[in-house]
């Protein structure tokens, strides 16, 4: 955005200092099936004090609802917060977008892990994606 004469002196930059690491890094996830076989590729990217999660889903069942979300249990069996809600294409697979401060939730005490469900963000189903390597 640009204010015309909101800096009266020097060039509008002083004070000012790019971000470092950890806030320009990117940080690559990756979700696993019941048979532990990688079906979910998940980036966060990182914009400051919010990320942008980009999801590439793949292996659902075709036209069915689904919630990506942060649970509680490794496992995906714990408590669930809901980042994005969204419904398999007819292959069963979606690209699904979150912006938040979701590093912060997977780096914090009580930790918590990305997780597939079957349902909607009111009633979450069975989970089917769990965060690998957790």
């Amino acid at each position: 955005m640009f204010v015309p004469g909101a800096v009266r002196q020097g060039n509008g930059t002083q004070n000012l200092e790019p971000l470092g690491p950890p806030a320009t890094g990117d940080k690559q996830l990756v979700l696993v099936d019941a048979g532990l076989r990688p079906a979910t590729h998940v980036t966060l990217f990182d914009q400051g004090f919010v990320q942008v999660l980009q999801a590439a889903v793949t292996g659902l069942e075709p036209k069915q609802p689904y919630v990506l979300g942060l649970s509680s249990d490794p496992k995906g069996t714990g408590h669930m917060v809901s980042l994005a809600a969204f419904t398999a294409n007819p292959a069963g697979a979606a690209i699904v977008n979150a912006v938040g401060p979701i590093r912060q939730y997977l780096v914090s005490e009580p930790k918590r892990y990305l997780v597939i469900a079957e349902g909607t963000p009111v009633q979450f189903g069975h989970p089917v994606q769990v965060q690998s390597g957790s």
